[in-house]
């Protein structure tokens, strides 16, 4: 079967052997995904309805509205992602040693792999403390400060020459309200880590759909959903936000988590138009290729065409874009939070700054520790998910594969 230099002929060659011989193999894939929303949507009818001030049974998880859609995030990505990457070992073999080739690609996914551990886990692994006033503005373990500028407040450490030392009690120490800084980063990485998988996988959803379908059947299909795009994009998601947080989000932010969650779906359902249209461009480019021709030649469907072909030959573009709009969605989220225009519990980076700022006991330069770990952990964010997707989107480049 002839193939360009561009086409993975491996790609053709499943559609012609399964369409030439009129059977499929079965997949147990869909059937096991319906199972696993269906077993979501039961336990959070089961919190929702019997026991909403439980946890959930066998678990101990207490898991508020925005959580529940992380929980079906994560599903998603099981199922588009992790079990494709596994069914195909041979593929996957390949991309991971072209991924370990890159050093710089490695190091990024080391770093977002470690803050989505301590985002995930971090609250159930430290026990979250009251502030304590009495322990306002402690240095970190490894500085110290003027006992005499700290406006009263006691110093936990050993005071040595008149300098207020840190200690291991307060790792990193402590805000001007006694918040202890380990805890708001751990806080901080949470809510980073919910806000941006769940906001990624719900405009992934819709950009991959909307995107796909104007580009592989063009007419007037592409003319109407790309003039959708078009009005959609000229109201911006945080004005949206901005005006549902001001009328809507006052009485139940503190109780159930609303200000992450209508977060969540203003800007998955809003912000997806840049990455339906590169996604378009894909399927456009796709749709003319030599395997798919083939594919149609043999008597696949478009559904099939379009699930098999054209949506996988289009990862690397997605991902790329899912790893550059992540960190904006974060870092959007943090200055909504600073503008206390979005309330999360535990408390974001946003908020953690909020704090850390209005403090006017001590210069900011002076309290340092209270806002520099944050802003560090925000830039290493944003560096280490746009290392991470270049180098993704080089490693299934299928052309780089072919060659």
């Amino acid at each position: 079967m002839p193939s360009s230099d561009s086409d993975p002929p491996e790609f053709a060659r499943v559609d012609w052997d399964e369409a030439s011989s009129g059977r499929r193999r079965p997949s147990a894939r869909t059937p096991g995904f319906a199972v696993a929303l269906l077993a979501v949507a039961g336990l959070f009818a089961y919190d929702l309805v019997v026991a909403p001030e439980e946890t959930i049974p066998v678990l101990d998880w207490d898991v508020n509205r925005s959580g529940w859609l992380v929980i079906v995030a994560l599903v998603v990505l099981a199922r588009y992602v992790i079990v494709p990457l596994a069914a195909d070992r041979d593929r996957t073999a390949r991309h991971v040693e072209a991924f370990l080739d890159r050093p710089a690609g490695v190091l990024a996914l080391g770093y977002l792999v470690l803050f989505g551990l301590l985002g995930v886990f971090g609250p159930e692994l430290f026990e979250f403390t009251y502030a304590k006033l009495d322990a306002r503005l402690q240095p970190p373990v490894f500085a110290g400060v003027d006992a005499s500028a700290s406006d009263g407040y006691s110093c936990v450490g050993p005071v040595v020459d008149g300098v207020c030392r840190g200690t291991w009690q307060y790792p990193l120490g402590t805000n001007y309200i006694g918040e202890n800084v380990v805890e708001g980063l751990i806080g901080g990485m949470h809510v980073a880590v919910k806000v941006g998988v769940a906001t990624a996988v719900v405009m992934a959803a819709v950009a991959t759909t909307v995107g796909t379908v104007a580009g592989y059947y063009g007419g007037r299909v592409d003319d109407l959903l790309m003039r959708y795009v078009d009005v959609q994009q000229t109201i911006p998601a945080i004005v949206v936000y901005i005006v549902i947080a001001t009328l809507f989000l006052g009485d139940v932010e503190g109780v159930s988590d609303g200000g992450t969650l209508a977060f969540v779906l203003v800007f998955g359902l809003l912000d997806w138009g840049g990455i339906a249209r590169l996604v378009r461009g894909e399927a456009i480019q796709r749709r003319s290729a030599g395997y798919v021709r083939a594919a149609k030649a043999a008597g696949a469907s478009d559904l099939r065409v379009i699930r098999r072909h054209v949506v996988p030959n289009s990862t690397a573009t997605i991902v790329t874009a899912l790893t550059r709009r992540v960190p904006l969605l974060v870092l959007a989220q943090v200055g909504l939070a600073y503008l206390a225009l979005n309330s999360t519990r535990p408390a974001s980076f946003g908020e953690l700054l909020g704090v850390s700022l209005a403090g006017r006991h001590m210069p900011w330069y002076a309290q340092w520790w209270t806002s520099l770990p944050a802003v560090a952990l925000l830039v290493g964010l944003v560096v280490a998910c746009n290392v991470f997707g270049d180098t993704v989107r080089d490693v299934l480049d299928p052309r780089e594969e072919v060659r």
